[in-house]
């Protein structure tokens, strides 16, 4: 798949990154935050790809002749695609609550935090 094909697909659940975020507010920040905004969501999908495009070149970078074009094969399991599944969600979560302890105590829309 190309980067073009990846980059218009869908790969979070917003609604549920929004939800984390205000259960976080809530517990963490004394339901200070009642919206997320825009550019909030825009860092979480930030942060999200530039994870994805780690694990690309992670232990990739060097070979010693050049890459084969696999085809249609496929060699992870759905055992391994739940792993990493659950793993994925952990960061995620992880990140949105990270985002949310960060927020500037002003307004009640969580924003941008860089």
């Amino acid at each position: 798949m190309s980067e073009e094909q990846q980059a218009s697909l869908r790969f979070l659940n917003e609604s549920a990154i929004r939800e984390h975020a205000l259960a976080c507010s809530k517990q963490f920040r004394a339901g200070r935050f009642t919206r997320v905004g825009e550019d909030f969501m825009d860092e979480v999908k930030a942060d999200v790809a530039a994870f994805v495009r780690d694990l690309r070149v992670l232990r990739n970078n060097t070979t010693l002749h050049e890459p084969k074009d696999i085809g249609e094969l496929q060699f992870a399991t759905g055992a391994l695609m739940d792993a990493v599944q659950g793993a994925l969600n952990l960061y995620i979560g992880r990140t949105v609550q990270n985002k949310v302890q960060k927020q500037p105590s002003c307004g009640c829309t969580l924003s941008r935090t860089r």
